[in-house]
């Protein structure tokens, strides 16, 4: 998965010999052409002054040469320019997460001039990290692995060491992998027509066109209720991520039009631990598809739910239909005709970070991502136990109140399952 500089180059536009490092994937071409962003957020206790963290994003690009590329029709090319990736630095009592997380996620990203940016809230005792990258890039696992080895950037500079850490080579995609995958297993494409009315969240008016507003619900589950949920998973049968979905596909159904008994929930899927061998969560790129379990029954109890969206998940793994949604992600991803979908969750569950600090602590990680689908996405991470869930969805096609209705169904719905 990991391919050197110039190895594309005779391949590449004519006039950019010695800075191509490969063509774009099918994969991250889409993700470019539909600006998905992602905004991620850690949080590190310690003082960093801002020439320190300067010092600490240069060790990081010096390792990571993906952030230090730009796309051009369609190559990831080396970038030209010398200009620093630390965007904004905030005093501590002139910015906040929540007004951050709202520019951000608004923000117009040029992935010919650079895929990702770094925003910064310092506090003279802490410091948040906030950095907007180019979904074509970056999923949750190159996130961890990105705040994680900048925390350990910023822990040496502060210390006066030199990291040790080398270079990476630039990845490349895992498309042929899943090929060979699926080729290996040796079966077809599984039909994924949907028939009948689905739960969907009520839109507020036929969309004009106009440019739009993303919003972020944020929902945060203690430690203590996740243990709780986590035991309640394994009791029933089923796990976390399954019951996160079965959870918001009922309280979906309270708020949809007309009371449908079936709805879509959309998974993403990180198949770096699908193929084998597998591929090194340390390597900074995008791994991910996303999969759709067709839920037929909602006046089944949750914990049902939960297990049939479990079976169907790990039945994708074996009979091969995730590989094939991964293979068929960019047509259908960019397609106009989408299938009714309620809501896509991505889901890490439980954030480490790997590398090591010694002068610094982290204390928070979290993620969201923003797109122009109508349905919305829910990052979810759990850090030192609490789970936090960042919900973003375009105003234009869902009201603050209704997902705040939603948020609300989905925490009970939790606490109804511990309480059995």
């Amino acid at each position: 998965m990991l391919n050197d500089l110039n190895a594309g180059t005779s391949q590449g536009p004519i006039g950019r010999e010695g800075r191509v490092y490969r063509e774009a994937s099918p994969t991250e071409l889409i993700y470019i052409a539909t600006r998905m962003i992602v905004v991620s957020h850690s949080s590190l206790s310690g003082t960093v002054g801002r020439a320190q963290f300067e010092a600490a994003v240069a060790h990081l690009e010096a390792r990571y040469g993906i952030l230090r590329s730009v796309v051009e029709d369609g190559y990831f090319v080396a970038r030209t320019d010398d200009r620093s990736a630390v965007e904004t630095w905030l005093p501590a009592e002139e910015g906040s997460a929540e007004a951050m997380y709202a520019r951000l996620l608004n923000a117009d990203l040029d992935t010919s001039k650079t895929l990702y940016a770094i925003h910064v809230i310092a506090a003279h005792d802490a410091i948040d990290v906030f950095m907007l990258t180019s979904h074509a890039i970056t999923d949750a696992t190159s996130l961890i692995e990105l705040h994680s080895c900048l925390a350990h950037m910023c822990d040496c500079v502060v210390r006066g060491a030199a990291p040790a850490l080398g270079a990476q080579p630039f990845p490349t995609p895992v498309d042929d992998a899943v090929s060979r995958s699926l080729a290996a297993l040796g079966t077809d494409a599984l039909s994924s027509s949907y028939s009948g009315k689905f739960a969907e969240i009520p839109m507020p008016a036929p969309h004009d066109g106009d440019p739009v507003t993303h919003r972020l619900e944020r929902v945060v589950i203690a430690a203590d209720a996740m243990h709780r949920i986590k035991a309640a998973s394994h009791a029933t049968g089923s796990s976390v991520h399954s019951l996160l979905l079965a959870a918001f596909a009922l309280a979906i159904r309270d708020v949809a039009d007309g009371n449908p008994r079936q709805i879509l929930m959309r998974s993403s899927v990180d198949m770096r631990r699908r193929l084998e061998p597998h591929v090194s969560p340390e390597l900074v790129f995008t791994a991910i598809t996303g999969h759709i379990t067709p839920v037929p029954d909602l006046d089944r109890p949750m914990v049902e739910i939960a297990r049939f969206i479990f079976d169907d998940v790990h039945q994708g793994l074996a009979n091969g239909s995730i590989f094939h949604d991964y293979i068929n992600y960019p047509r259908a991803f960019g397609s106009p005709q989408q299938a009714p979908v309620a809501i896509n969750v991505s889901d890490i569950q439980t954030v480490q970070f790997h590398w090591p600090v010694e002068r610094l602590a982290v204390t928070g990680f979290e993620y969201a991502l923003g797109w122009m689908k109508k349905f919305p996405n829910v990052s979810v991470s759990v850090y030192d136990g609490t789970l936090i869930a960042n919900i973003v969805y375009v105003e234009e096609f869902a009201t603050p109140a209704t997902i705040r209705a939603i948020s609300d169904g989905f925490v009970r719905r939790l606490d109804s399952v511990c309480a059995q």
